[in-house]
């Protein structure tokens, strides 16, 4: 039987998919990321230069990426998701976060800021997958099957 740290910890690893067939996907439990828990105590371990970054919206690069993320994976696991992620071996296509939502697999990708979303858009063609979301700064709108949403309301996934 787990141990209740062994359910936390299991609990904030995303495990990775690496099949093309998101409705047949095979989980490989040696590829993972890890999450904090508090997104305030991943803030607080960087330095004085990337909190004010953050405060004054000047912060740029992984970093930003990776805090959103994190942001992301929290919201998720407040909410009883399991966290996985899709990445394909022969390229750099990934994408965050899947979830199972409405009787089917929800892809999520995070964007710190406007970008492009060509992960999301190639899941998004094959004809098993209903919609997914991106999570960004910006407001929401629907363009065909992606749903944007700013990175706040993804408490109500």
């Amino acid at each position: 039987m787990e141990s209740h740290k062994e359910k936390r910890m299991s609990a904030n690893q995303g495990r990775t998919t690496d099949r093309q067939d998101l409705y047949s996907p095979r989980i490989r439990p040696e590829q993972f990321k890890i999450y904090m828990n508090d997104i305030g105590l991943l803030v607080s371990m960087y330095g004085y230069e990337m909190k004010q970054a953050l405060l004054t919206d000047s912060l740029s690069g992984s970093a930003k990426g990776g805090i959103y993320e994190n942001l992301i994976a929290d919201f998720l696991i407040k909410k009883n998701y399991p966290l996985y992620y899709f990445k394909r071996d022969d390229s750099s296509s990934e994408v965050e976060f899947l979830i199972e939502k409405d009787c089917s697999v929800v892809p999520l990708e995070v964007k710190a800021k406007k970008g492009d979303t060509s992960s999301l858009d190639t899941l998004l063609k094959k004809e098993g997958t209903k919609y997914g979301y991106k999570l960004t700064g910006s407001n929401a709108g629907i363009a065909g099957k992606k749903r944007t949403i700013p990175h706040y309301m993804a408490m109500f996934l």
